[in-house]
């Protein structure tokens, strides 16, 4: 399981959660990027709206976020459609990013679209 060395997280027209790591992991210092903008949501069809994950690998595609579950040790992520998890630890995370983590992904679930579950 990769571990998270520092979060970017970002609440204004974008809403973003990256999560970041050392050199040589799957995602690498670019990290796991999990975006939202609400603000112009309302341009896409119904069932392309929610939080989605943002990498070079999915350029072309919009894939969303299902579920999360987080606790104080780890992260783990599942998307909708084709179904993939993704599970990080983020047990070197300070507790103040933790908390601003928690904030973060329940404002990026504004409409509860994404079954969110804080253990």
């Amino acid at each position: 399981m990769d571990k998270v060395i520092f979060t970017y997280l970002e609440n204004s027209d974008d809403i973003i959660i990256s999560l970041s790591f050392k050199e040589g992991t799957e995602f690498g210092i670019d990290g796991f990027i999990i975006q939202r903008t609400p603000k112009y949501e309302f341009l896409l069809e119904p069932d392309e709206r929610g939080a989605s994950i943002e990498w070079e690998e999915h350029d072309d595609i919009r894939v969303l976020i299902d579920e999360v579950y987080l606790n104080r040790k780890e992260v783990k992520i599942k998307t909708k459609g084709k179904v993939r998890i993704y599970q990080f630890d983020i047990t070197k995370l300070p507790d103040d990013e933790y908390k601003n983590l928690i904030k973060l992904f329940h404002i990026i679930n504004f409409d509860h679209s994404i079954k969110v579950e804080i253990g």
